[in-house]
């Protein structure tokens, strides 16, 4: 059967735009109305209204259970997708901030699915400064699997939950053209023999030092992005993971320590599961410069 969803699924990802609805009014509507939609004809025009403002003040995160019958924001329960997503979305902001929040648990999700599913969750986080607790919002899309990628997800909004209601500097359009096109197309296959760094891409490549993996706990969290392509499971069942092996690539000759701090970067891991299998993954980072986007493509080998 032909399968339209994931076809248009492909055309967003390679257009750089999501899918949008045709508009019913000529006058363009603010960017946020123009995302968040809803079919509104299953619901009278006091709900269209309710849903409208709710959308609109909280960018999705905090809105009612609606009838909707295609494409509304609706509550939902906590899948690992979620969890994996707001964590993600989570480094996402400690890297723009220069933070190191810690995440806590998912609160709340409210899920968008259309061609593609769209995660609004709620998380608690800690300030390990103070030991403070904060709400963080994070949107985060699964862009399906492509380019040898097993998982891809895009994160669009990540933030401390406003006191002012609205968007803020967040914008949930992606602008692809300003990634640069060593960074995509097909992820990388794992280097024969492991070489890395070897010829004339020398200069690319940087392997991460043990003192580093303690100063850099996210590392980890690209290694459970890179078995969750696989697995599609709970990973708090497999971590903490036992970081064998993480060699940094770049296309730019930066500094060596410096290529761990790059917005574009491909992480190339070896790693073991508790008492399971020993893993090599890898994870292609990449951003636009706009605030709170990060993508990361994901690929995993499993070794018996």
């Amino acid at each position: 059967m032909y399968d339209v969803m994931l076809d248009e699924a492909n055309l967003w990802f390679h257009e750089h735009e999501p899918p949008l609805r045709k508009r019913k009014l000529e006058a363009p509507p603010s960017p946020v109305e123009d995302v968040y939609f809803s079919d509104e004809e299953d619901m009278n025009p006091e709900e269209q209204e309710k849903y409208r403002l709710q959308v609109v003040e909280s960018c999705g995160f905090d809105v009612d259970l609606f009838i909707h019958t295609f494409n509304g924001i609706i509550p939902s329960g906590c899948t690992p997708y979620d969890t994996l997503f707001a964590k993600a979305g989570l480094h996402c902001y400690n890297l723009e901030k220069g933070k190191k929040l810690q995440f806590k648990s998912v609160l709340k999700v409210n899920a968008e699915i259309g061609s593609l599913y769209n995660s609004y969750s709620t998380s608690e986080v800690m300030d390990p400064v103070n030991n403070s607790l904060h709400t963080f919002q994070t949107l985060v899309t699964d862009a399906g699997k492509m380019n040898k990628a097993r998982l891809i997800l895009v994160t669009k909004i990540c933030r401390l939950k406003p006191q002012v209601p609205g968007m803020g500097d967040a914008n949930v359009f992606w602008n692809f053209d300003a990634i640069d096109g060593f960074y995509k197309g097909d992820m990388p296959d794992w280097p024969l023999n492991d070489e890395f760094t070897k010829g004339d891409k020398l200069l690319q490549f940087y392997e991460v030092k043990e003192s580093e993996f303690r100063d850099n706990e996210w590392i980890s969290l690209y290694a459970e992005a890179a078995l969750f392509s696989e697995w599609h499971s709970d990973m708090s069942v497999y971590t903490p993971f036992e970081m064998k092996k993480v060699v940094v690539q770049t296309k730019e000759d930066v500094e060596s320590s410096m290529k761990l701090k790059s917005s574009n970067a491909i992480f190339y891991m070896s790693f073991k599961v508790g008492e399971g299998p020993d893993c090599r993954g890898i994870v292609r980072k990449t951003s636009d410069g706009r605030t709170g986007h990060m993508c990361l493509e994901a690929r995993c080998w499993i070794d018996k």
